[in-house]
């Protein structure tokens, strides 16, 4: 301890380190344990997207948001490509769902009663009211940091310092711990009430976190993060299976639809994110069912063999010609081989079927362009700003936008929509260069001009904050 006498300076510094260790140390802990914010996000996350099986969770989040009082229109549902179980929401109003809990759930019940889960956390406010529990650990980690330095400069022991400052930062560490807690008991009975009030049973939830609860004897590094992210225990299982048991929906009360739409939805993910030979082994070629043949012709499609995926999604189409779906598969294995002008009939009747799904609009227009032919541009032009109606956050979409304008010579229109795309590939910069050659060619106050304005304004805010962190 005689060191500390000697060099006091050396030791604030070491008070100062160990402070900031102890913020971050607090914001781990309440990253990994709560559910509403759970895994620190959004960067590095790897998203996919498909009109079927958005379209499909959207449909049964629905009236349990109505349920809610929330509304569906204001919740962002994505996946995130990631074979382990876990779903989450963040602020915003956005639920992310694994695809690894998608592929390994049994049945629509469950799935649905994940969803009622994380809805609890929604309707809740649960993230916004973690962020400030977050932001209040870490003023108790920083005012026990500055008690332990001033301890320890007080009694010339560095021991006594270090005690103080780890007293003080597990306190924090267990109100997080607890507010965790509680939150997810709020989000379990809010799951209860929604479901009884669609009318739907809470034993797919209840099956869920049985299977979680057998996980919770592997090492914490085992896990899937639904266990560390929602503290689960016993006490929660039992209160679920009590409300099942005494609902006036105590069994699954799934309907064909919902049973036939979560079987193509796991076949699907299965078939397009593992390999080939699973996809047969676990679909064997014999099976006739549609989600083996779904699986079928993506495995073969994913292989390059065409000649064989074809043959099965024609008879697809055959048999369910109002499917959107399966015209949208034949379009994409017909884009994807080359088949460019061929892909385009296919994609015309999905959309033709689903007018309402941008992401299939997207990808005629995008067949369009490929074609080369001028004569399509104004028609892509029409698919991709329906699109963005409800897609502002497609990147692609507004490259596909700057091309076509590109392709017509309005310089204008394609420096507006590159610089979205821009601003969302992160490249302020690059956004802030578009945006103004953009503004040169409109006329002040008008509707676009007026959304360049936004986004050179978006753009300036992210240069601004990677300066303040010193990128």
């Amino acid at each position: 301890m005689h060191v500390f006498s000697r060099a006091k300076a050396r030791w604030r510094e070491a008070g100062r380190r160990l402070a900031s260790l102890a913020v971050v140390a607090v914001t781990a802990a309440a990253l990994a344990v709560a559910g509403p914010a759970a895994p620190a996000l959004a960067q590095g996350m790897s998203l996919i997207r498909d009109a079927e099986i958005e379209t499909t969770i959207r449909g049964w989040a629905a009236p349990l948001l109505r349920a809610a009082g929330v509304s569906p229109d204001s919740v962002t549902i994505r996946m995130v490509r990631d074979d382990s179980l876990n779903a989450f929401v963040t602020l915003g109003n956005k639920m992310y769902i694994h695809t690894g809990l998608l592929k390994r759930s049994d049945n629509a019940s469950q799935v649905i009663g994940v969803m009622a889960h994380e809805i609890g956390h929604i309707a809740g406010g649960h993230a916004v009211r973690l962020k400030d529990e977050v932001e209040t650990a870490q003023m108790l980690s920083m005012i026990a940091a500055a008690l332990g330095m001033a301890a320890a400069v007080g009694s010339g022991r560095g021991d006594v310092g270090t005690a103080v400052m780890m007293g003080g930062s597990q306190a924090a560490l267990k109100n997080l711990f607890s507010f965790s807690r509680t939150q997810e008991s709020a989000a379990d009975q809010a799951a209860l009430k929604y479901l009884n009030a669609t009318g739907q049973s809470a034993q797919g939830l209840l099956e869920f976190f049985e299977i979680l609860g057998d996980q919770e004897l592997l090492l914490t590094s085992q896990q899937d993060p639904y266990v560390r992210t929602h503290p689960l225990t016993r006490e929660r299982i039992a209160t679920i299976r009590n409300a099942v048991e005494n609902s006036a929906y105590p069994q699954r009360t799934e309907t064909a639809a919902d049973q036939i739409a979560h079987a193509r939805m796991v076949a699907k993910l299965f078939a397009f994110l593992e390999t080939p030979g699973r996809t047969f082994q676990r679909y064997p070629q014999s099976s006739t069912e549609i989600p083996a043949r779904y699986a079928h012709a993506v495995a073969y499609y994913r292989q390059g063999k065409l000649a064989q995926a074809l043959p099965i999604i024609d008879g697809l189409v055959a048999e369910y010609p109002h499917d959107p779906y399966f015209h949208e598969l034949r379009g994409q294995m017909l884009l994807e081989n080359g088949r460019v002008a061929d892909s385009l009939d296919s994609y015309r009747r999905a959309v033709e079927l689903r007018p309402d799904a941008p992401l299939i609009r997207i990808a005629l227009a995008h067949a369009m362009i490929e074609t080369q032919d001028d004569s399509l541009l104004a028609a892509a032009q029409e698919h991709l700003n329906e699109a963005l109606k409800t897609e502002r956050a497609d990147g692609m979409a507004w490259r596909l936008l700057g091309i076509s304008y590109g392709r017509q010579d309005n310089l204008t229109m394609a420096s507006y929509a590159m610089a979205e795309s821009a601003l969302l590939q992160g490249d302020p910069s690059q956004a802030l260069f578009h945006a103004s050659r953009a503004e040169q060619g409109l006329k002040t106050g008008e509707p676009t001009w007026l959304r360049v304005q936004d986004v050179k304004q978006r753009a300036q805010n992210l240069m601004d904050e990677k300066k303040r962190r010193g990128g």
